[in-house]
């Protein structure tokens, strides 16, 4: 007798339903890419991200004293972004790009695919006139 057919159909159904429901990812958390003016005391302008004037995460779960309050979600990454950035002002509108700069990169595959590069052959084919120009002056 086969196993399958030995066995009650519906629990395996249910079985099979149950793990096609299964989620292997979570979904990305969502925050506000944005960031704000804030006037402080002293007269200064400061850009602070959106996502740190959201309130801090609650306890949800009942953890009680243990439960340690964190930065909300994207806060800590807009943070991070806003200190690398050149000039503060481009998380807020950003600069054009200046012109790609191909040459060295094609320079760099033509020495990969043939080889040398094109200083290489210029210096070999002056160095063969003047072996031609030489040999024609005899």
């Amino acid at each position: 007798m086969n196993l399958i057919s030995s066995m009650p159909r519906l629990p395996v159904i249910m079985t099979l339903c149950l793990l096609a429901g299964c989620k292997t990812h979570l979904d990305p958390l969502r925050y506000s890419p944005d960031y704000t003016a804030i006037t402080r005391a002293d007269g200064r302008v400061e850009l602070v991200p959106d996502a740190c004037v959201q309130p801090a995460a609650q306890d949800d779960i009942g953890v009680g004293e243990d439960f340690q309050p964190l930065l909300p979600p994207g806060c800590a990454s807009n943070l991070i972004l806003l200190q690398m950035v050149e000039q503060r002002s481009d998380v807020v509108q950003g600069r054009s790009t200046g012109p790609v700069m191909a040459a060295p990169v094609g320079r760099a595959a033509q020495v990969y695919i043939d080889g040398y590069d094109r200083e290489e052959l210029r210096r070999r084919q002056a160095e063969q006139q003047a072996n031609t120009d030489t040999r024609e002056a005899r």
